[in-house]
């Protein structure tokens, strides 16, 4: 019986704060399933070849860019993640595909990864597992998603149909979620439906005292769509806890494809916020704080007894299980927002889509944690658990209004790394943002005060390879720059200097 490869990731053969980035020339992605490589390569000489399939290559230089497997690059040994992935473990690919349309009339590629960019990284894999192990494909999306349509739409559905034709290892393709949104009779009053699609089940993680929300009010915690009671069952004194598919738990890599896009409660939408597409329980994840800061909240800026009435009548009407009991919370909680055409707000945020959000990046920082050092039961280690790596697709990018309404910018761009902290904070800067000034970022480049870190030191230890050489971040941000759109509550809050 073959030894199980160990789960401790122990000192890496890589430095985390190395990141690559790729100015590919390209403006679309490949239009021929199954995106074949565009000649054979010398690593991977059975495939067949599409040679209009420029955005194979550029990920695979990409991978060479990042000094990935070095020594044997150019020849048949090459294997870019033989020191990430090895023969018998389980691969998890976790793609971003938050929505099964644009929420506006935009390109759904401004949102979603597109199934050309996961293609060279199934071969990759394939070739370092020698055919033993798993490939597990998943995400957990939107409430209101339909995972199927966007499997379909990103054509992952295909692709992964085809790749199950070419290898003998199982490649399988889950929905994360416990639950998703469905559009009942009574017209906007939305229900749940269940999907538990994971066949091994699920697994609350605990963080205790670890947890970023230690010292934060939790009966103030909210996420819009959610009995503000079941965030209490998991936020409490000592207690804070989430839902992982063990699936998840049961990985031994996790090879993340976000996309490269702006979001309106975090800035950014790319590496750390990658992993809140992994629990399966979207009640338990607080996405702001009820209140204003002089309240001790985030939700929105100014103090409104007008807010604060509109979020008592959104709680009931939550917490209401007699859909005409709900009807009467839903139509008083509209008629308190509409008095805004008559008198208006100080300020028109709601729900912390603003700079001031200081409950979004607690969230994130956790998932990263429990993904990193919980073993498969769920408990806390002191070592690593499980590899990371990270390919961010920006080949079409989403500026503005994200995650779900942007606009797309064709910024031809590609990153990688094996750090979410170090991979967001190139990222953000190349996106002409700047990563001191994104919460997510800042507390990550922060996060070495607890037993377990994210990431150790400074920006200025990151070290990023382009096109032209390597360079530091400072030089980085000089030469670098695809000047996205901030969402519009961001604007100037968050660009750098020169971009601003």
């Amino acid at each position: 019986m073959p030894t199980e490869p160990s789960r401790a990731a122990t000192v890496p053969s890589w430095d985390p704060a190395e990141v690559a980035v790729r100015r590919t020339g390209l403006s679309g992605y490949p239009t021929t399933m199954p995106f074949h490589p565009p000649q054979r390569y010398p690593e991977l000489p059975g495939l067949d070849v599409d040679p209009d399939n420029r955005l194979y290559a550029e990920v695979r230089q990409t991978l060479i860019q990042l000094g990935l497997d070095r020594d044997h690059v150019g020849t048949q040994r090459w294997n870019p993640l033989r020191d990430i992935v090895k023969p018998g473990m389980t691969v998890l690919i976790k793609p971003n595909t938050v929505s099964h349309k644009h929420w506006g009339d935009g390109d759904v590629f401004s949102l979603i990864t597109h199934a050309s960019v996961v293609r060279p990284l199934l071969d990759y894999v394939c070739l370092a597992l020698e055919g033993k192990g798993r490939i597990l494909l998943g995400d957990s999306q939107f409430l209101f998603s339909r995972f199927d349509e966007a499997m379909q739409v990103s054509q992952i559905a295909d692709l992964l149909d085809w790749f199950r034709g070419q290898t003998s290892i199982p490649v399988d393709c889950l929905d994360f979620r416990r639950q998703r949104a469905v559009a009942t009779w009574r017209g906007k009053l939305w229900g749940r439906c269940d999907v538990n699609e994971d066949p091994k089940g699920y697994v609350w993680v605990n963080l205790g005292d670890e947890s970023h929300f230690r010292d934060v009010d939790h009966r103030k915690l909210r996420i819009s769509v959610s009995d503000p009671r079941a965030m209490r069952r998991h936020h409490s004194p000592q207690r804070h806890e989430y839902l992982l598919p063990q699936s998840v738990l049961d990985s031994d890599v996790i090879i993340h494809v976000p996309k490269m896009k702006t979001h309106r409660r975090g800035a950014v939408s790319l590496g750390i916020k990658s992993f809140i597409g992994l629990p399966a329980d979207k009640d338990s994840l607080p996405h702001y704080t009820i209140g204003a800061p002089c309240e001790g909240g985030d939700q929105y800026i100014n103090a409104s007894w007008r807010k604060r009435l509109y979020t008592w009548l959104h709680d009931r009407f939550l917490m209401a299980s007699f859909w005409p009991v709900q009807v009467v919370f839903a139509t008083l909680r509209r008629c308190v927002w509409a008095t805004h055409r008559v008198v208006p707000f100080r300020d028109t945020v709601n729900e912390a889509m603003w700079p001031g959000n200081d409950t979004l990046w607690r969230t994130l920082l956790d998932l990263v944690r429990i993904v990193c050092y919980a073993d498969r039961n769920g408990r806390l280690q002191k070592t690593l658990q499980r590899r990371q790596f990270f390919l961010v697709d920006g080949i079409i990018a989403g500026q503005g209004n994200g995650p779900l309404e942007p606009t797309t910018l064709a910024a031809g761009a590609l990153v990688a790394g094996h750090d979410p902290v170090a991979v967001d904070a190139v990222t953000a800067s190349w996106m002409g943002f700047d990563p001191e000034k994104i919460p997510i970022i800042r507390h990550g480049l922060l996060d070495d005060s607890l037993p377990r870190p994210l990431f150790t030191g400074t920006t200025s230890k990151l070290v990023i390879y382009t096109e032209d050489g390597v360079s530091n971040l400072s030089d980085f941000q000089r030469d670098w720059n695809l000047r996205f759109d901030p969402h519009p509550n961001w604007m100037g809050h968050v660009e750098r200097p020169e971009t601003a």
